[in-house]
């Protein structure tokens, strides 16, 4: 590990960063791969898992899907925290992303275990997922480590990478989908191994597990710029007295409330993405009257579409210095409005001509009125706004969201290791995986569409609204101090 130079009369528990250390690009870009595959994990099962349930067990309802979906996020959410406590324990992020990796890979094969069992599918699915997601706990420490291991005036683009890695992962990942289209539902056998549209995604990513693990442990060099004593220095009487090392021996608390306004953001950006994943498949084929396949390609090609897009902004953002041109909370709002606008848009409003076609018997297109009642009212929404809107919101808001908003959270929590801190807003997006499958797809079972949305609608306005009210507090740590420092001065 590699550590800032010290002055000799400094007491601090915490250091600056020393301008002249350099950024650890090499590091923080192999970072930012383990942060796509990482993400891959969660994002390419959703446009198959659904369909693919449904072939395993045809009396498995939405609810229970979301089920799934929410074990995964549960998973991640108890270890996500777990993880940075041990990192910031042992002082390294290494081992913990070793270990993230053999777990990941573990689930991986439990999910492709599901061809061979003849009952019990669900279960074992629930199983496979939740023992994935322990293993993505340790996302948290990717984004640590790149504030850590670079200076203050690399960290947006630092930071950009291991976001851009985790949204890249998150967009492109259903976007792979394609690739294994031509596979077809029967899929051939290799090995005794059926690989299939639904169950080369697990195959795929246990490859991009062993990938993981062989970079990180071969090519993964960890450099800190900031580093912190876990022990408490002795005091030197001798060049300090004792009022003077109190004063400067620790570093001030971060706003609590800028935290908890960025926490809460990062919860309702997950919350919504999951809810598209989550409830997306269904959606389409409901509401747009896709078959099975139809709905995955066409919900790949829009995750592909605007992975490409996103991707393209985070490498034009980390090649061509852009952070300039952004301001956090102004770009953060604007891509919070642009979520808000794409769900009008896609309302089910009830002045809208056509209801949505009923399903057929021996189809999978349409609205289900066996099961739902309120298919035989439900207004029906052209496809046309949905996808395009979704691309927009994936590809341009969230990607300047990620930049901005996760920026200057590690802004807020200032020079001070960061794997506790970014494991609880590693956690916030993971609560919001874990809530949102629950919450929509049983709301989604009840009333239809309406009232996801609407809970889209009124979630993302309070958010504004608190991004509004505490705009001033929204700032980093070091203009916080200064602001104290001035206000003090001038009392």
């Amino acid at each position: 590990m590699v550590t800032a130079k010290k002055d000799a009369s400094d007491t601090s528990e915490a250091m600056l960063p020393v301008a002249a250390e350099k950024t650890a690009w090499f590091s923080i870009y192999i970072a930012g791969s383990c942060a796509f595959i990482q993400a891959t994990q969660f994002s390419i099962f959703f446009a198959s898992m659904w369909p693919y349930i449904l072939t395993l067990n045809p009396n498995v309802t939405q609810s229970s899907f979301g089920i799934v979906v929410a074990l995964y996020s549960l998973a991640q959410c108890i270890c996500s925290p777990a993880f940075g406590y041990l990192s910031n324990q042992i002082g390294q992020v290494r081992l913990p992303l070793l270990i993230g990796f053999c777990i990941m890979a573990m689930g991986n094969i439990s999910y492709l275990s599901l061809q061979f069992l003849s009952s019990n599918h669900l279960y074992v699915m629930m199983a496979a997922r939740f023992i994935a997601g322990a293993g993505t706990g340790n996302m948290s420490l990717l984004r640590a480590y790149a504030s850590s291991a670079s200076t203050l005036h690399d960290r947006s683009r630092a930071i950009a990478c291991v976001s851009g890695g985790i949204a890249c992962g998150s967009m492109i990942g259903p976007g792979l989908q394609i690739i294994f289209s031509p596979l077809g539902a029967e899929g051939v056998t290799i090995l005794g191994l059926n690989i299939s549209i639904y169950t080369s995604p697990a195959l795929l990513c246990l490859f991009l597990n062993i990938a993981g693990l062989l970079v990180v442990n071969f090519l993964f060099e960890e450099k800190y710029i900031i580093h912190m004593d876990n022990d408490k220095k002795q005091k030197n009487n001798d060049e300090h007295d004792d009022t003077q090392n109190s004063s400067s021996g620790k570093l001030d608390n971060p706003d609590i409330y800028a935290l908890l306004v960025l926490v809460a953001t990062r919860f309702s950006q997950i919350f919504l993405i999951t809810t598209i994943e989550s409830i997306g498949s269904a959606y389409s084929m409901m509401m747009f009257s896709f078959e099975k396949e139809e709905a995955v390609t066409i919900n790949a090609v829009s995750h592909t579409v605007s992975g490409t897009i996103a991707a393209t902004m985070y490498i034009s953002f980390i090649l061509l210095d852009l952070r300039k041109y952004l301001r956090a909370r102004i770009h953060t709002v604007f891509a919070l409005v642009i979520a808000i606008v794409w769900f009008l848009a896609t309302y089910p409003y009830a002045f809208l001509p056509n209801n949505v076609k009923l399903m057929n018997n021996g189809s999978d297109a349409g609205c289900d009125i066996l099961k739902y009642d309120w298919c035989s009212d439900l207004p029906a929404v052209s496809p046309w706004p949905f996808y395009i809107g979704k691309i927009i919101s994936f590809s341009v808001g969230f990607s300047l969201m990620n930049i901005t908003a996760t920026t200057l959270y590690s802004k807020v929590v200032g020079p001070r290791p960061q794997g506790t801190y970014q494991g609880i807003f590693q956690m916030a997006g993971s609560f919001g995986r874990l809530v949102a499958p629950l919450l929509m797809s049983t709301t989604y079972s009840w009333y239809g569409p309406v009232v996801p949305w609407q809970i889209i609608l009124v979630e993302f306005t309070f958010i504004i609204g608190l991004w509004v009210v505490f705009r001033h507090r929204l700032v980093p740590f070091e203009k916080r101090i200064d602001i104290i420092k001035s206000d003090i001065e001038s009392f």
